[in-house]
């Protein structure tokens, strides 16, 4: 039997919870290693600290809004015509038009980011990013479309209406355009940066896992699901929608903690290699004494021309 938006509803605020529970721990981790843990040498990262604590506060106020919904629906509106169905139908109500909001907000976060990230591991190229740059301001436009339409649409109005349809089905398509592109430069930059080292021998996964993890890929399938979802006319949507905003903390948490920790860094050169026997080193660590050698080489060269 299909789920009703009051159903889907308990379930999302369980599903979120959960999930952003999972961020809390590894914000406090992030936020320590930024802070306290960075490798000798490495300066403070206070742009990613910064970005770290905006995902985090919205993340927060995002469930708590949630959590106000449930009450209102199911205790302060339980008896109310309609109940509390009509309730999350009232789609100009300030607490949905609140939520949205962080919604849209976390989401063009985790696409900008996600978009950032693969402009440094392209060494800075505009060009690689120029059409994910182009469909992030699409949807931005498109975000505020849906806060427009939302206090503008009929009152009980159902959140598939055409109306809405339009606005949030190119929210979700831009939005998953952008991660789907990027997440693919990034997963392949990375590749190809690291695959002197990298062995998919043997049937490992924990390169594979990596890959996942560096590129955010997790959060690019979260959006795929949701725009199938809302497309095939599911409540479960509410779902997938309210776990957007942890799983984007979740994300770049881990990112961002990896290159704090000195296990990745931003230009794309992973610990990839850990899955090499013993006594091998890591990718970072190779091409770092790569550097080293070509450094040495370079002096001595210097040096011989110097005494001729």
């Amino acid at each position: 039997m299909p789920f009703s938006a009051a159903e889907s509803k308990l379930v999302s605020i369980f599903v979120q919870s959960i999930l952003y529970g999972i961020f809390v721990t590894l914000f406090f981790n992030t936020a320590t290693a930024l802070l306290w843990k960075r490798p000798v040498g490495q300066p403070l990262r206070s742009d990613m600290l910064g970005v770290l604590v905006l995902m985090f506060g919205v993340a927060t106020i995002h469930v708590a809004t949630n959590f106000s919904r449930i009450i209102l629906a199911f205790i302060v509106h339980t008896d109310a015509p309609g109940g509390p169905a009509a309730f999350f139908n009232e789609l100009s109500n300030f607490t949905q038009m609140f939520g949205s909001t962080l919604y849209v907000l976390q989401t063009l976060l985790g696409d900008a980011m996600v978009l950032y990230r693969c402009y440094l591991v392209w060494e800075r190229r505009f060009i690689v990013v120029a059409f994910p740059c182009i469909l992030l301001l699409g949807s931005t436009a498109t975000g505020i479309g849906i806060l427009y339409a939302f206090d503008k649409v009929v009152p009980q109005a159902s959140i598939f209406v055409v109306q809405l349809g339009h606005w949030i089905t190119a929210f979700f398509s831009m939005t998953f355009a952008t991660n789907a592109i990027c997440t693919a430069l990034v997963a392949y930059r990375i590749w190809a940066i690291n695959r002197a080292h990298l062995s998919f021998r043997h049937r490992r996964l924990r390169p594979v896992m990596v890959l996942i993890v560096e590129s955010g890929a997790i959060y690019s399938a979260t959006l795929l699901a949701l725009l199938i979802l809302y497309n095939v006319d599911s409540w479960f949507q509410y779902v997938i929608l309210d776990a957007v905003s942890p799983i984007v903390g979740i994300v770049f948490s881990v990112i961002m903690l990896r290159i704090a920790t000195g296990m990745s860094n931003v230009e794309g050169e992973t610990a990839l290699a850990l899955v090499e026997p013993a006594g091998v080193a890591s990718g970072i660590q190779l091409s770092r004494m790569s550097s080293r050698m070509s450094s040495r080489a370079d002096r001595k060269d210097s040096a011989a021309d110097e005494s001729v």
